[in-house]
């Protein structure tokens, strides 16, 4: 067998293999291999299950991030009802407590009248919290969310307005022990009548009061977080 070694191999169909090609390969594969494998199915226990399901039906009157979260399920009328009821409530309270800050601002002088002693920046966080108020609910009602539309908005309303009260009730006991400290430690002598005095005047009173509206505002931004999101 006689060889002819002047000959040379040919690599005329032979293409380099780039590596955009490699790439092109590489997810061809990786296509062929997800879509050969079958899909495996999340393995719940029983117990949750059972966790799952009574989240699902809980009754949250000042959770509304919970009501978002599950909000396909469906809300029974009853529920519904104490929504309402704890809606109308909570925007009675929040409406009073607005209404104690305004009205124990203002003072009877003779011959002039009626005077407030808020200040500007009392009128600007009252304003920016009304107009936050009435965006977050007009973005909730304009949302088309579920089914069950009406009854979430509803929990979800609800939830939000509740958690506002049950936070300014928590926040009121702390702020007035914290502001009650403080003064305490700049006037040691100082008793509790006079403590309170102080918390309507001064430089630490200013100070406080920026710093409540501050909290307060975080407090509505929180508890409108879920209002409008699909």
């Amino acid at each position: 067998m006689v060889m002819d070694y002047d000959s040379q191999p040919s690599f005329a169909n032979d293409k380099p293999e780039t590596p955009e090609s490699r790439t092109d390969n590489n997810e061809a594969k990786t296509s062929q291999n997800q879509n050969g494998q079958p899909l495996k199915s999340l393995d719940v226990s029983d117990l949750e299950s059972k966790f799952i399901q009574k989240a699902r039906k809980k009754i949250r009157l000042f959770d509304p991030e919970g009501i978002y979260q599950f909000k396909g399920s469906a809300i029974p009328y009853y529920q519904s009802f104490l929504h309402l009821i704890s809606l109308l409530v909570s925007l009675y309270l929040i409406a009073y407590y607005f209404a104690v800050i305004i009205f124990s601002e203002l003072e009877h002088l003779d011959g002039v009248g009626n005077t407030s002693d808020l200040t500007t920046i009392d009128k600007l966080f009252m304003v920016t919290l009304a107009a936050l108020t009435v965006f977050k609910l007009k973005k909730l009602i304009s949302v088309k969310i579920t089914h069950y539309d009406v009854r979430y908005k509803l929990a979800l309303a609800a939830n939000g307005f509740n958690r506002i009260v049950i936070n300014l009730v928590k926040f009121s006991i702390y702020f007035l022990a914290l502001a009650l400290f403080i003064i305490g430690l700049d006037h040691p002598n100082e008793t509790i009548l006079g403590a309170f005095d102080r918390l309507g005047n001064g430089v630490i009173a200013d100070s406080l009061t920026f710093f409540s509206w501050i909290v307060t505002t975080l407090i509505f931004v929180k508890a409108f977080k879920h209002f409008g999101k699909e």
